[in-house]
């Protein structure tokens, strides 16, 4: 006698919710959130996109799950160990997506939604402090800022190894000495406009871009900011791709032209990244926006426009790389480059802390840190 099979359903894996976060946190960082549907995180999961419906309303809703998790891991692994500092470099890999994923997509969260996370970030950032004094909380943001680096870089390395290189980091800025010099005042928002309407559409478009995020901005947007009608645009671009891809040369050469600046006047390899700290945080503070849109927007041109810009940034760390391991011989090229990154990750993101950059001293003092970032000779 044959007995006839019986179709038996298929029971959802109890971990459903969680591959489907860890597929959107993968996309959302590779692709950009507005490159991806819903469908396509379905197809990583092996489910319809229907079945996403069951555990989010949406893809907005999906990025603040995904953000809302990764900063609770955060939070626990500081709030359980008398060391914050250690705990947060041992988990260094496992937190690295919520630092790209916060610093590009946050503009796609609901006012409130982003304050709330900016909110518990303060206190894990004040976690950090331990028993240096820290009053205005500068030194607890440049200490998160260093742990939170590997986020904004794919360097491949050993997780111990990338643990142990972020804690020495994040140890020599939590006790290094601050530049008392707070008379300096901080730059201010204002200015003239350029004579030139290429340029004032490049001034206005780098804005819209760092504030709303690329996919955000339209061409008549940028008309209208430059008191001129969209269409108007064409006259100077010939895309909004295009406009991007102009901001984001001009933000490169301005890099390129300071860097060979500094080193036609230094007098050594570490004179030279002191230079280069202070003129990268001078840089940064004076114009956020355009070293906004070098940190977040590349993602956004078409991948053949999208490469040589990698490239230059890649090249424009590598001098810096090169320049510490001739300072620090004992240092190799992993060490140096994460220490780099390091350095850099502390300037870029003090510069987005809006209380912080507006201090008389902001520039001097965030140098400093990333100076000590390096620890050089």
């Amino acid at each position: 006698m044959t007995v006839q099979a019986r179709d038996v359903p298929r029971r959802r894996p109890a971990d459903r919710r969680a591959q489907i976060l860890a597929a959107a946190a993968r996309r959302f960082r590779r692709d950009g959130y507005h490159r991806v549907a819903m469908a396509d995180i379905a197809a990583d999961v092996g489910i319809r996109a229907s079945a996403l419906y069951r555990h989010v309303r949406g893809k907005e809703e999906l990025l603040l799950t995904v953000l809302d998790g990764q900063l609770a891991r955060m939070e626990e692994v500081a709030a359980g160990s008398a060391d914050p500092i250690a705990a947060l470099a041992a988990h260094a890999v496992e937190l690295r997506e919520f630092g790209a994923l916060w610093g590009r997509e946050a503009g796609h969260l609901p006012p409130d939604a982003r304050r709330a996370v900016r909110h518990r970030l303060r206190g894990v950032a004040a976690s950090l402090a331990g028993d240096v004094a820290d009053e205005d909380d500068l030194r607890s943001w440049a200490v998160l800022s260093v742990l939170d680096s590997p986020a904004h870089h794919g360097v491949q390395v050993d997780a111990d190894r990338l643990s142990a290189v972020l804690l020495a980091a994040a140890r020599a800025v939590a006790v290094a000495p601050l530049p008392d010099d707070r008379d300096v005042l901080p730059p201010e928002d204002g200015g003239l406009p350029p004579a030139s309407r290429r340029e004032a559409l490049l001034g206005v478009a780098a804005r819209l871009f760092a504030d709303r995020g690329y996919p955000s901005v339209g061409l008549d947007d940028i008309g209208a900011a430059a008191g001129i009608a969209g269409p108007s645009v064409y006259n100077h671009f010939a895309s909004k791709a295009d406009v991007l891809a102009s901001v984001l040369q001009r933000g490169n050469e301005a890099l390129w032209f300071t860097l060979h600046h500094d080193l036609a006047r230094a007098s050594d390899p570490a004179d030279a990244l002191r230079r280069l700290a202070a003129r990268y945080s001078a840089f940064v503070a004076d114009d956020p926006a355009i070293v906004g849109v070098l940190l977040t927007e590349v993602v956004h041109l078409p991948a053949d426009v999208r490469e040589p810009f990698r490239r230059a940034q890649r090249d424009y760390v590598a001098e810096w790389v090169a320049l510490l391991r001739r300072d620090r011989p004992d240092r190799d090229e992993t060490d140096a480059l994460l220490r780099v990154h390091a350095a850099l990750s502390v300037v870029n993101s003090l510069s987005r802390i809006h209380h912080l950059r507006t201090r008389p001293g902001h520039v001097a003092r965030t140098a400093t840190l990333a100076r000590s970032a390096l620890e050089l000779s």
